[in-house]
């Protein structure tokens, strides 16, 4: 595994696991399930689009302050992972296949 790509499974298990309890203590387990699977499946360009509604449902929210905070916790964390995706795509997309 080259280093680049060793970085980016790193930042992506960094990520799943944030928004994992992020989206969970927000009551939005269910948005963030589908990222969950296709990027088992290796299909990174449908967690892409997973991703993208998620952050859409985060942006959308109203909340209170302190609850203000954990949605922008959880907007960086999908967008850090909606990058890193999109920069490795490749070994994303073929991770169903190794």
């Amino acid at each position: 595994m080259q280093r680049a790509q060793l970085l980016a499974a790193l930042s992506v298990g960094s990520e799943i696991i944030r928004l994992h309890q992020l989206t969970h203590e927000l009551g939005l387990a269910t948005q963030f399930d589908p990222v969950l699977a296709s990027v088992a499946q290796g299909n990174s360009s449908s967690a892409a689009a997973h991703l993208a509604r998620l952050d859409a449902a985060l942006a959308a929210s109203t909340a209170t302050e302190p609850e203000m905070q954990t949605i922008m916790w959880a907007r960086a964390s999908a967008l850090s992972f909606l990058e890193t995706l999109d920069e490795h795509a490749l070994y994303f997309g073929a991770g169903a296949q190794r």
